[in-house]
């Protein structure tokens, strides 16, 4: 049922429309929604029928003044009650350095595809992972869709930039996805050379086993298996505030064991032995015995502790910038080359799916293509049997 009404308004005569919707079954109290600014009853009656016809359907949206940062506070909530800590402080770091800031004050009603598509052209110029923040504000929008504050999701919509390939953004320049064999032999002898027996344990360590930051700082001395050479991953750090955190692996798959090389064991347990040494100097406080502990107060590293160790040592040393991931980039570049499978190398990095491992390390696949068109052509060109005949 609509009733219509002509008023004045600054631009003239206009009419509104006032539509009821019922009543809401758990409140009892009856619902309306008025429309205005309509230059003719016919217009306002054709807006009537349309806004029935979405609600007959169960698709229409009461216009509200939310704004995307209620929406978000909202969503929040319910995200933390089914993440893990670590998830959630990623989701939140997010939103707060680049989605908010853009978005937080917008009514959700209000956001168009044309916004979300300017946001995510602002950030590819900026960051190379600009993707998953587009991934996380589609998210948002699907939340609000369930909620009925929104009929569609405007970053259905969005077109997203190609990004770079072979090079990711950073504050301070370019940073190399993985380093070749010949670096990777010449940083490491640089860092046994000139760094701390622990600055070149851990790296040696990261370039071996191609395991995560995370799962380096959660590693304890009990996890160093010296019968079979081996190192056990199944848990992840994770730093709030001033507090840690053991928590589960990333995925069941996760949970493996990496075998070691003679040299890397070897460093290992010598490792295991410097930090006696230092658990000694404390007076044996009962604290877990990570393998790569602070220094200053034998608990695990801080996350920030690996990368300004890297920065710093490619600087010195005066080789190509690359994060800490990286070295996992590096880690499965160099096992691929040396033949191994590319399902062995999703087993190393604790991989749920194969996919993950094909679409994360694409360059090793091309490497690879390129590979058998070299191996055509030479084969092609050993061919000297001459044309086979049509017997």
């Amino acid at each position: 049922m609509a009733s219509y009404k002509k008023y004045q308004s600054k631009s003239g005569i206009r009419w509104l429309v006032q539509i009821s919707l019922g009543k809401n079954p758990l409140t009892g109290k009856y619902k309306s929604t008025t429309r205005r600014g309509f230059k003719t009853k016919k217009e306002a009656e054709a807006a009537a029928r349309a806004i029935l016809t979405q609600h007959s359907r169960g698709n229409f949206i009461t216009e509200n003044n939310i704004t995307f940062e209620e929406v978000y506070n909202e969503w929040m909530l319910l995200e933390k009650k089914r993440l893990k800590p670590s998830t959630m402080h990623s989701k939140a770091m997010k939103f707060k350095k680049h989605i908010l800031p853009y978005f937080s004050k917008l009514y959700i009603q209000k956001i168009s595809a044309d916004h979300c598509q300017d946001f995510i052209d602002q950030l590819s110029s900026k960051i190379k992972s600009f993707k998953e923040y587009g991934n996380q504000l589609e998210l948002l929008f699907r939340y609000a869709i369930k909620k009925k504050l929104i009929v569609k999701n405007p970053m259905n919509d969005v077109i997203y930039p190609s990004a770079p390939d072979e090079q990711q953004y950073s504050g301070k320049g370019l940073n190399v996805l993985h380093w070749e064999k010949d670096t990777v032999r010449y940083f490491l002898e640089k860092c046994e050379e000139e760094l701390t027996f622990r600055e070149y344990t851990l790296f040696r360590t990261l370039l071996f086993t191609g395991i995560r930051k995370g799962e380096l700082g959660a590693l304890l001395e009990r996890d160093v298996n010296t019968e079979k050479m081996s190192i056990a991953i199944n848990k992840t750090l994770f730093w709030e505030s001033q507090k840690y955190l053991l928590l589960t692996p990333k995925t069941p798959n996760s949970r493996r064991v990496i075998f070691l090389d003679q040299k890397t064991f070897e460093v290992l347990l010598h490792l295991k032995e410097l930090n006696q040494d230092l658990r000694n100097e404390f007076g044996n406080p009962e604290i877990e015995h990570f393998l790569f502990p602070s220094v200053s107060d034998l608990k695990p590293m801080r996350h920030s502790y690996p990368n300004n160790l890297l920065e710093s040592a490619c600087k010195k040393f005066e080789v190509d910038n690359i994060k800490v991931h990286g070295l996992r980039h590096t880690h499965a570049s160099l096992l691929y080359a040396a033949g191994a499978r590319m399902k062995d190398i999703q087993r190393r990095l604790g991989h749920a799916r194969l996919a993950t491992t094909m679409d994360t390390y694409t360059h090793l696949t091309e490497q690879s293509d390129k590979h058998l068109n070299h191996l055509l052509i030479e084969y092609l060109k050993s061919t000297n049997n001459g044309p086979q005949k049509i017997r």
